[in-house]
């Protein structure tokens, strides 16, 4: 008996030294991570509020009519099929992490950051893009078995089923993080900046609205709006969104943008070329807006925003940021990329919202334990 487990152990252990490339193909990821009691209730709940807020602010019928997916809800109203959100529960979709990177003095937290999501279950890929100097690209700790000329590699044994993989880019570009969608090997992919990480119910929130929300863009970062002067004709940049009488948004700001992988393939390949040589040749890009116009264009839907769920910043504040330099003239800038992009897409693109979703369930149990009511449709929400 002794020698048959010691055996099996060997297997084992020679399994995961094997090649991570295989493994990948092969071995079904095991979803770790336990949920508290009524967590996917809550989630049901949540999801059938944000379709109800959504449903009366387009005066529509039912969760499909407000670009929603109806596999997740019952035909003809906004109530979340229990199976279908089951199904998820027991074998979520990950998601693919592209990272872009380009100082070289934060190689440090960014191999920190990077490890922290290679070993996350919901992440099948991390895709690490260095827009700096080729020298400095990062080596990454947690990775092993590199093999490819784009100086890629593969997830060493705590988690043979996540890939790690490092591009070297040819041009410092913020267009860089759209350009790789065969590279991606998930049908979600989240986009983020090198200064943030998002914990394990982010993830798992990401995963479930992106389920529900399959042609919207999602986000933590704060949102921001536009308005237009009646006098100028002009659009301006609104700051506060949420301080505005009507509490709508219709874009979010570009740390965080979780989409469709054939959207950023999309955006790369149709966008106005004028658009996208901007964000080449220009500082502020205004990359994220632009992406905004793309898909609102593309979809007529509104972004979506987690309103209580934020990334912990990890590499702290850059001085050298332009927004945190100045204020009013940055927001004089993304001004004129409203107008701009307006003008290149052939009119406003950005469609507003006041529908928000929360991702925190474990602070939501909280509240409902404490008395705290809700969700307005909560007593017919699953």
């Amino acid at each position: 008996m002794l020698a048959r487990a010691a055996q099996a152990a060997l297997v084992l252990l020679q399994a995961l030294h094997a090649d991570a490339e295989g493994m990948t193909r092969h071995i079904l990821p095991n979803y770790r991570r336990t949920h508290p009691p009524g967590y996917w209730r809550f989630v049901a709940q949540e999801l059938r509020n944000y379709c109800e807020c959504r449903r009366h602010e387009n005066d529509a019928p039912d969760a499909k009519s407000v670009g929603l997916n109806p596999l997740l809800f019952e035909e003809g109203s906004c109530k979340v099929n229990r199976q279908a959100l089951l199904a998820h529960a027991k074998r979520p979709e990950r998601l693919t992490v592209v990272v872009m990177a380009y100082i070289p003095e934060q190689n440090e937290r960014l191999d920190a950051l990077v490890c922290g999501y290679a070993d996350a279950d919901m992440v099948q890929k991390v895709l690490v893009l260095w827009n700096g100097l080729p020298e400095h690209r990062p080596i990454i700790s947690c990775a092993t078995n590199w093999r490819s000329k784009q100086q890629g590699f593969y997830r060493g044994i705590l988690n043979p089923t996540t890939e790690v993989e490092v591009i070297v880019e040819q041009t410092n570009t913020l267009l860089n993080r759209y350009r790789h969608a065969k590279r991606v090997p998930t049908q979600s992919v989240v986009l983020q900046d090198d200064d943030v990480f998002h914990h394990a119910e982010t993830l798992d929130a990401f995963a479930w609205g992106r389920m529900a929300a399959p042609d919207q863009i999602l986000g933590t970062y704060p949102e921001r709006n536009f308005r237009l002067d009646a006098a100028t004709g002009e659009y301006e940049y609104v700051f506060h969104p949420r301080k505005t009488a009507s509490k709508q948004y219709s874009f979010l700001l570009g740390q965080t943008s979780v989409v469709r992988r054939d959207t950023i393939d999309g955006f790369i390949h149709t966008a106005p070329r004028q658009a996208l040589a901007f964000i080449i040749s220009h500082k502020p890009t205004c990359e994220d807006l632009t992406f905004h116009f793309y898909n609102g264009n593309a979809t007529g839907l509104p972004p979506i925003v987690f309103e209580d769920l934020a990334p912990v910043l990890v590499l702290g504040e850059r001085n050298d940021q332009m927004h945190k330099q100045n204020k009013k003239l940055w927001n004089a800038r993304r001004q004129r990329c409203l107008n701009r992009l307006a003008e290149e897409f052939g009119g406003m693109a950005l469609v507003r919202s006041k529908c928000r979703l929360r991702g925190n369930v474990t602070r939501l149990l909280e509240r409902e334990a404490d008395g705290e009511r809700l969700w307005k449709y909560r007593d017919r929400a699953t």
